[in-house]
């Protein structure tokens, strides 16, 4: 379903400053209940002075928007498919559902924006899960960035030993060796690329997520950024 959201997304469509065709980024949220669902989001809205940078703006803002439709839609479904099922098996449904999505920006100026969501859900269960979606966008190629936009997928091996000798796994917990074959959200600052790894990808569920940063001075020719 995370992956069906991204690609759908994909079709479907900064730092404050002073300076002509700087990126600055607001912030938006909304939150609302009933008996059946809780659902708060938080979120950047980009916006520039240039007409040329704030086109880009736009697009990056009506992903974000198709984003968090797409998520609250999605949860609308399975709680109304979760009630049905409940009803017909003459149980009490446990209610509310919720949806709580916060954003992370790492970058955002007239080159770039780089920002990662942050999505927990709960859906009947006793535990809820947490996701994370990246969206990343050159504002001068006029396109969003994938992993292999970002990093040069030729030197995979490489750039795998770099994770690895900077990740951090306090008593052990995690199991798995994180790899850009596994990695879930990648985004990047002015000084490293960050790589998000979903609870479940590299170890147990209270292990939670992983993040582990690069400072991009080590990947020096495996970055395609400019």
């Amino acid at each position: 379903m995370r992956s069906c959201i991204f690609l759908a997304l994909l079709l479907a469509l900064g730092i404050s400053g002073c300076k002509e065709g700087t990126v600055k980024t607001g912030k938006d949220f909304f939150s609302y209940q009933t008996n059946e669902f809780n659902i708060m989001a938080r979120y950047p809205v980009f916006t520039s002075p240039r007409v040329e940078v704030d086109r880009g703006c736009k697009v990056v803002n009506g992903w974000i928007s198709h984003l968090i439709d797409s998520l609250q839609n999605d949860l609308k479904v399975q709680l109304k498919e979760y009630i049905q099922k409940a009803q017909e098996m003459k149980e009490e449904p446990m209610l509310p559902f919720e949806l709580d999505i916060k954003d992370s920006v790492f970058m955002a100026d007239s080159r770039y924006i780089s920002v990662r969501f942050s999505v927990y859900t709960l859906t009947g269960g006793a535990n809820g899960l947490t996701e994370y979606y990246a969206v990343n966008y050159s504002l001068k190629d006029k396109k969003f960035l994938t992993p292999e936009g970002i990093l040069n997928d030729d030197k995979r091996a490489e750039i795998n030993k770099q994770i690895q000798r900077n990740f951090k796994n306090p008593e052990n917990c995690f199991s798995e060796v994180p790899t850009l074959a596994n990695v879930t959200a990648v985004n990047f600052s002015e000084s490293d690329v960050c790589f998000t790894y979903n609870p479940l990808v590299l170890g147990a569920h209270y292990c939670g997520a992983a993040e582990i940063s690069v400072p991009r001075m080590l990947l020096k020719g495996d970055l395609l950024l400019k």
